[in-house]
């Protein structure tokens, strides 16, 4: 037996992405570079009105789609796998957190932080023990019927900032609808005039041109009417000054009470977002031929969580529709995320005085039109 194998064994163990650099060509880079640009015209307004809808402020959702997508492909098993800020998951960090501090405050992003340390906790210990066959006991139907559910929740909670309404929060669908109806006398016509029209634009866009980034257009109309035009001045809320520049590297405050009291609640989320992860892994892998390491892709949803929490990242998972991007675009290894995540570093740096003008009746519509996916 070579006494290296078993050396070259650990290193790739450690380093999997290794495995598949050793093959790597200028043809890929370009199919990469390709996919991973189109993944980002697509990530960074998602991003951006996922945090919201997790009750964080935008820019959360920017710095975990600049260091989250690159970690998870590069120690994931799956490479066309585009991993980032997502509908369920912000739901789910909303329900969990709202109750314990108000979203958008100090202790509630703190919170957030602690939740992604946690989140990739689970995840790096169910991988490096090898648990992952726990998968295999989720139905198909089960997780089915959870994000049809949750597509509901998601579409009750943003329809207020489609339409301009002031209604008051319910825990429940139906009590939030029905409060919805009620306030619809009150509803803010511009308002409603602009998250209807983004919405046109990104549905259509969507059914005629695929491959068009129509939710990038929609919100570059949307901020450009609304700076032309003053739009923010007759009562259109935009969502504000974003801050330059790349999170801060801190460690997630820890509170053992607060911890264990979160407990359960990231079970729950680990559960349900690798649900979704897995179901992704395994719809992408029966094009490419690719065998999903369940494992493995603990590990790197895991190790993306950890280190985002210490990047001010909120939880993150696999992404359905931008991983269907990402494969659809010709993405033929990880280097996609990476080149996603180095054009959202851009973005930090140099375009977030572009993102102020952006109406929360756009990104509503965003939020809308992308979960319709999930039924």
């Amino acid at each position: 037996m070579n006494p290296a194998l078993p050396h070259r064994s650990l290193i790739l163990r450690l380093f999997p992405f290794l495995e598949w650099l050793r093959g790597y060509s200028g043809e890929h880079l370009q199919r990469d570079s390709l996919a991973g640009l189109t993944v980002a015209v697509v990530l960074i307004p998602q991003a951006m009105a996922y945090a919201m809808l997790a009750g964080m402020p935008p820019v959360y959702g920017l710095y975990a789609a600049a260091v989250t997508p690159a970690i998870a492909a590069l120690w994931g098993s799956l490479r066309q796998l585009a991993t980032g800020p997502i509908a369920i998951m912000s739901l789910l960090v909303m329900t969990t957190l709202a109750p314990m501090a108000e979203p958008g405050s100090a202790e509630y992003v703190s919170l957030a932080f602690l939740l992604a340390l946690m989140v990739g906790g689970l995840y790096l210990i169910v991988g490096l023990l090898r648990m992952g066959q726990v998968m295999a006991f989720i139905s198909h139907s089960a997780v089915k019927g959870f994000t049809a559910a949750a597509a509901l929740i998601i579409i009750s909670t943003q329809l207020p900032h489609l339409l301009g309404l002031k209604v008051e929060k319910h825990e429940y669908i139906f009590s939030m609808l029905v409060e919805i109806v009620r306030g619809l006398p009150g509803l803010h016509a511009p308002t409603a005039a602009v998250g209807f029209i983004c919405f046109v634009i990104i549905y259509g866009l969507k059914r005629y041109r695929p491959q068009f980034p129509s939710g990038l257009t929609a919100l570059a109309l949307a901020s450009l009417a609304t700076d032309l035009l003053e739009l923010d001045q007759k009562g259109i809320s935009a969502i504000g000054r974003i801050p330059s520049g790349l999170p801060r590297p801190m460690l997630p405050g820890f509170d053992f009470e607060v911890a264990m009291g979160l407990l359960g609640p990231t079970v729950v989320i680990a559960l349900v977002s690798f649900a979704e992860t897995y179901s992704v892994g395994k719809a992408v892998s029966s094009e490419t031929r690719q065998k999903v390491d369940v494992d493995q892709e603990f590990i790197g949803q895991g190790l993306a969580n950890l280190v985002g929490s210490c990047f001010q990242c909120y939880p993150v998972s696999g992404s359905f529709s931008r991983t269907a991007i990402n494969f659809g675009a010709g993405a033929k290894t990880g280097i996609s995320s990476v080149v996603s995540c180095l054009i959202v570093v851009v973005a930090l740096l140099f375009l977030t005085p572009l993102f102020a003008y952006i109406p929360r009746a756009a990104l509503a519509a965003l939020v809308i039109s992308a979960v319709l996916l999930l039924f």
